[in-house]
């Protein structure tokens, strides 16, 4: 494997995936081998990232045969990981047929949840349009580099100063913005992973493996599966835009705007690993900070943000306490409502630290499945509403 090739990747027909990175200038980063080649167990102690096709033999789909299964992508991968240990990157299952390979539905904003169940990082459809595979790939063989290099300072880190450096070094928190302290406290909140030494059992003729690739795996695990998928201590457009009362048309385009309010966001945008990852994300405490200097009463609010978002014209969104709603599945769409219009819900794969999604009434009402998945002290609120009359003699 050359200085610039720290991607693994195993696969009996690498070039559906090489192609799209070729078109990239990626495709140098990749160190390519077939299934059973030897030579890949050499180059797996050395990546930043393993990369694993589920099919083998794609004629495993369409006919599979327990009698003579062959491996496919998650046997070899636990086959490296045995070879390796637990000193090893992170890894990515990739396959033009995720369905059939995980025998569940895939949706895209929930591949956090189905990457944890099959003992990986994360996984992507190898080619097609629904998701930008080889940006995400890049994304993590990269924040795994970053990582890694800053092992050593991360290991040193006084207990107190543990989440301070984090922010710092990996998340690229801006020193000197009077919200940094509040960032740091948001971050301690959401319980990043702290430097452990791999416990790696020696093996004759095991690869040498590099002590602080165990913490790059952590945390970008962490990021990809925790932080990234709900609010944290980063948040999208949406929610800027409830923050700011303004609507997400209007949001937007102040953004693709040289504004004031684009060149103030622009000092709280979020530059750190997997920045480029699944989106812009922007520190909550900035946006907290943005909202503090506002004027509280409507009318010197309104006339402020005016000139925040000059020359696009002000919308503001015309809605008690809005909240952003998530559909069935507790993903957020772009959809904003009223806070007195939805109810509150989890499901088992929330983090403990995160904030619930809010749906809508009727749709929890009308879902059975959703229902179960409201806050019980929001119960009542499913309650149907009492008929006019009902009850009269």
């Amino acid at each position: 494997m050359t200085k610039t090739q720290d991607i693994l990747y195993i696969d009996d027909a690498p070039n559906e995936l090489l192609t799209p990175a070729r078109a990239v200038g990626a495709d140098e980063r990749f160190a390519d081998f077939q299934p059973a080649e030897p030579a890949a167990t050499r180059a797996a102690a050395k990546a930043n990232l393993w990369v694993f096709d589920f099919f083998n033999d794609d004629k495993q789909r369409t006919d599979p045969d327990l009698d003579g299964v062959k491996t496919n992508g998650l046997s070899v991968f636990q086959q490296f990981r045995l070879l390796v240990g637990d000193a090893r990157p992170p890894a990515v299952l990739v396959s033009n047929h995720l369905p059939d390979a995980l025998g569940v539905e895939v949706l895209q904003a929930k591949r956090h949840v189905l990457a944890e169940q099959v003992g990986v990082e994360w996984i992507a459809p190898k080619v097609g349009t629904e998701s930008d595979s080889i940006r995400e790939i890049v994304s993590l063989a990269d924040g795994t580099a970053r990582l890694h290099k800053l092992g050593a300072r991360l290991r040193e880190s006084q207990p107190a100063a543990y989440s301070t450096d984090l922010a710092r070094l990996a998340l690229k928190l801006p020193q000197r913005a009077r919200w940094s302290a509040s960032a740091v406290r948001n971050v301690a909140e959401w319980r990043p992973p702290v430097w452990v030494a791999p416990q790696t059992v020696s093996k004759p003729g095991a690869p040498t493996v590099r002590p602080d690739i165990r913490l790059a795996r952590d945390v970008i695990a962490w990021m990809v599966r925790h932080v990234l998928p709900y609010p944290s201590f980063l948040v999208r457009e949406r929610h800027i835009a409830v923050r700011l009362r303004l609507t997400l048309a209007c949001l937007r385009q102040a953004l693709a705007t040289e504004t004031e309010l684009s060149k103030l966001l622009g000092k709280v945008h979020y530059n750190g690993i997997l920045h480029d990852f699944a989106g812009s994300r922007w520190w909550t405490a900035g946006i907290d900070d943005i909202d503090w200097d506002l004027p509280r009463s409507g009318s010197e609010r309104t006339a402020v943000l005016g000139r925040l978002v000059h020359p696009v014209q002000l919308v503001e969104l015309d809605l008690d306490d809005p909240v952003v709603v998530s559909d069935s599945d507790l993903i957020e769409t772009d959809e904003v409502a009223a806070i007195a219009e939805c109810v509150r819900a989890a499901d088992e794969y929330f983090p403990p630290q995160a904030s619930p999604a809010w749906v809508r009434i009727e749709a929890a009402r009308e879902d059975k499945s959703l229902a179960r998945k409201v806050r019980l002290e929001d119960q009542a609120d499913l309650e149907p509403e009492p008929q006019a009359g009902a009850g009269e003699s």
